[in-house]
């Protein structure tokens, strides 16, 4: 049955590639007469000032560019419509630049040439090798991990890991990963944590044989660091990249010390870093969620995203343990001794002296405040080898 199917595809094949033989000799022989006739109106689409819409929330202005091979994109804004009582439900518009008039393409042809690919890897399915299996639900040799604190070099960092995609991307290539995960960091002017950090992450997540992507999201300029906003922003430009199913908000100065702490979205929200070392191993009270924490697409969604109004340090995570209770979730963990992570050394940011007043309208407000309402400025996104790197200007409009 395959061979009669193979042998079928393989005469349409070339009856193809005939009929694309005869339109290019016409277009030779006769391409004068073909300027001033409606044949050639159809045969050839002009691809300027094309404006194509895709299903979602947001106005996107995008201009790509390659700078030392890689790919990079600069300025564009996304604004939410209010009018949108669904944040996961969104709308872009992009608008390419206008090309020059002797850039037309061959339409049909075109489509010609790309049924031609299209029939050839229907062809080639016919021997395609079998999927790879299931990655392992815990995969072996998980354990107790040690962490290097030792200052390193990003550009020595940067050229480790070979197995790791651009932008930070990894999957195994021995088996099909059960979870799609991005992990989202919040950053800004922590360069010499982001190398440790990518050091210890990336040997600490392959083993755990999950498809991931690591995004660091900068916050440009000088006003107070909103971590909760920048975690909105992470969650929407990585669905902007891939289709992932669970997403990690991570502290970039937070790191796993047992790799059994698995990398994945339960059915309910997990709080990652229950046991931190700076805190003698102990949960500082029941209710916290911050540091790294876990949840799936429809849980994030569901609660609005974090709230956009925490300014300066604390509260944005309890906040969002509100949101979470408020609709009925409550907070999964790992036993203590699997839940366990090493804080680097920092200097602590002044508390946000409007936190507690925010907590206290949570309920009646979270779902005016978040992904619904979330609005800021793409000013670059790279793909660096072990990372996205995506700066941004999250400044509240006047």
């Amino acid at each position: 049955m395959g061979t009669a199917g193979g042998g079928r595809a393989a005469r349409a094949l070339r009856l193809l590639l005939l009929l694309v033989l005869a339109l290019a000799a016409v277009e030779y022989l006769f391409g004068s007469i073909l300027d001033a006739s409606p044949l050639r109106t159809y045969l050839y689409a002009p691809m300027h000032n094309v404006t194509p819409s895709i299903k979602n929330d947001k106005q996107i202005v995008a201009k790509k560019l390659l700078t030392q091979g890689t790919e990079s994109v600069t300025n564009y804004t996304h604004t939410t419509n209010s009018s949108n009582k669904n944040p996961a439900k969104e709308t872009f518009n992009m608008t390419k630049p206008n090309l020059s008039d002797d850039t037309s393409t061959p339409l049909l042809i075109t489509k010609i040439m790309e049924s031609i690919k299209n029939l050839v890897t229907t062809e080639e399915d016919f021997r395609d090798e079998p999927s790879l299996p299931l990655c392992d639900e815990m995969p072996p040799d998980l354990g107790p991990i040690s962490v290097n604190k030792t200052e390193i070099e990003l550009d020595w960092v940067e050229k480790r890991y070979p197995e790791v995609r651009s932008g930070g991307i990894y999957s195994s290539s021995n088996c099909t990963a059960r979870h799609r995960v991005a992990i989202i960091v919040p950053y800004r002017d922590r360069q010499q944590h982001l190398a440790i950090f990518l050091n210890h992450m990336h040997p600490f997540l392959m083993k755990q044989q999950i498809e991931y992507g690591i995004y660091i999201i900068e916050q440009e300029g000088t006003s107070e660091f909103n971590r909760a906003k920048l975690m909105n922003v992470g969650f929407v430009e990585s669905q902007r990249q891939r289709s992932w199913q669970c997403f990690i908000f991570h502290d970039i100065d937070l790191l796993p010390l047992d790799s059994r702490n698995m990398y994945s979205c339960p059915k309910q929200p997990r709080h990652m870093s229950a046991s931190i070392d700076k805190l003698n191993f102990r949960l500082p009270y029941e209710d916290i969620f911050g540091g790294v924490s876990a949840m799936t697409l429809e849980q994030f969604t569901k609660v609005n995203g974090f709230s956009n109004k925490y300014w300066g340090w604390g509260g944005e995570d309890d906040d969002m343990f509100y949101r979470l209770k408020k609709m009925n979730y409550h907070i999964a963990r790992y036993k203590m001794s699997i839940a366990r992570y090493a804080m680097l050394d920092h200097k602590k940011s002044a508390p946000n002296p409007k936190r507690y007043q925010l907590l206290s309208q949570t309920s009646k407000t979270f779902q005016k405040d978040g992904l619904s309402t979330l609005e800021y400025e793409v000013i670059k996104v790279t793909a660096n080898h072990l990372y996205t790197h995506i700066l941004v200007n999250i400044d509240e409009r006047s």
